[in-house]
């Protein structure tokens, strides 16, 4: 049901969980022999969907890995087949998105140490997702709902970012306050380019309030009019008003936390860049979050689950420091200063493991790890992208080239554990 794209995102769905447990301790029988076993209409569905839908392609594709035998990928871990269903919805970091179920990592991992799934097996196991969306509990008035207002936003349509330095009215900043979720003077900030496809999002950012900035999930999502897309569920058939998630939950990771200090620290998200296919200039735009809150003193932090710094530096070294060195480090190795605040790839140039490092931390933000060719660090060179000073000289197979360089430490950064 739609409303599940805009109920709030940190609830947790224990509604069907319990219920399923107790039919595993005793009950197991009720829903096939068209008994209730207390279940309602909808979870009896979302059952039958995980025993005969999603869980034969799972245990033929992911059980002998994702078991639980193997440390921090046990994300089907259990006793019996209800379990395993238990382990798998609320896994962190999130391996299952009831808000947006296309976008769930389960389906869109694809090929790594095991298969990928074909697209009948993604169906099956899709279905079953959504039918688990369906019997979710509504959060009906109780909790706060963890969304920013809609709003349209201003679009860039030539030149670089304006900035105080050097003001450019064809190309705002969006402004987007927190103050409504608790983070007072914080907000979210980004530029918004239109593209044929979609919208394209750069220097998204995270700024600090007062009490500093927590958030977490942030989940952007579009409300249109008049034109129905594929990555969209109706709203209103009369009207035919459209509200459309983020396909892949590309932010399903993000977990920021930031202290406010005297001048406010801002913190790029995740790389700082998004493509939003089907997205339109015209859409309203929220941005949806799992948490936000002023800073949270005893949190971890980045360093627990999701944590997304390099971890291949061997193969970092060996397919993406001399591409990197060769198009990217005479802006973003020190000699422009707002390049370099956008993506530092100082010491690239050497052989100082430690410089490498944090060139590699630094480049890993900017990959769509999902979806590989929608990476910011390529979507931003791409021939033809006026908001970016270099594309390759708008020559088409020297950016094909670039990517096939970097494409090898990319895999290697997905399928690493």
């Amino acid at each position: 049901m739609l409303e599940t794209l805009v109920r709030h995102l940190d609830m947790v769905r224990l509604t069907i969980a319990a219920a399923l447990l107790l039919i595993s301790m005793g009950c197991s029988g009720l829903i096939d022999d068209g008994g209730s076993g207390g279940l309602t209409p909808e979870e009896a569905k979302a059952l039958r969907a995980w025993r005969e839908k999603a869980l034969p392609q799972i245990a033929a594709n992911c059980l002998s890995c994702h078991d639980g035998s193997r440390a921090l990928i046990g994300f089907v871990a259990g006793g019996n087949d209800v379990a395993m269903r238990d382990t798998l919805v609320v896994y962190t970091p999130t391996v299952v998105n009831l808000d947006a179920p296309g976008s769930s990592r389960l389906l869109t991992k694809g090929l790594h140490e095991g298969p990928a799934l074909n697209a009948s097996q993604t169906s099956d196991i899709l279905e079953w997702i959504q039918a688990e969306r369906d019997a979710a509990p509504d959060p009906g008035d109780g909790g706060p709902i963890l969304e920013t207002q809609p709003f349209i936003p201003q679009i860039c349509t030539g030149g670089l970012p304006d900035e105080p330095a050097a003001p450019n009215p064809n190309c705002p900043i969006n402004n987007v306050a927190l103050d409504d979720l608790g983070v007072i003077g914080g907000k979210i900030t980004f530029v918004v380019q239109a593209l044929g496809s979609g919208l394209y999002v750069t220097n998204l950012k995270l700024v600090p309030g007062a009490g500093g900035a927590f958030i977490e999930h942030p989940l952007f999502v579009a409300y249109g009019e008049g034109i129905t897309r594929n990555n969209c569920e109706v709203l209103d058939e009369a009207s035919n008003s459209v509200v459309c998630a983020d396909t892949i939950d590309r932010f399903f990771s993000v977990k920021m936390n930031l202290m406010m200090t005297a001048t406010p620290v801002e913190q790029q998200i995740a790389g700082g860049t998004a493509a939003f296919v089907g997205f339109l200039p015209t859409d309203k735009l929220a941005i949806h979050f799992k948490a936000a809150n002023i800073f949270q003193p005893d949190d971890p932090g980045p360093g627990g689950p999701g944590a997304t710094g390099c971890k291949k530096l061997a193969e970092f070294k060996a397919a993406a420091q001399g591409p990197l060195n060769t198009n990217c480090r005479s802006c973003h190795g020190g000699a422009n200063p707002n390049a370099t605040s956008a993506m530092n790839v100082t010491g690239t140039d050497g052989a100082d493991d430690a410089q490498l490092m944090l060139a590699c931390n630094e480049v890993r933000t900017r990959l769509n790890l999902p979806l590989i060719d929608q990476s910011g660090i390529f979507l931003a060179t791409v021939p033809g992208n006026a908001n970016h000073p270099f594309t390759f000289n708008g020559n088409v197979g020297q950016h094909d080239a670039f990517k096939a360089a970097l494409n090898p430490w990319i895999i290697a950064e997905r399928d690493a554990p």
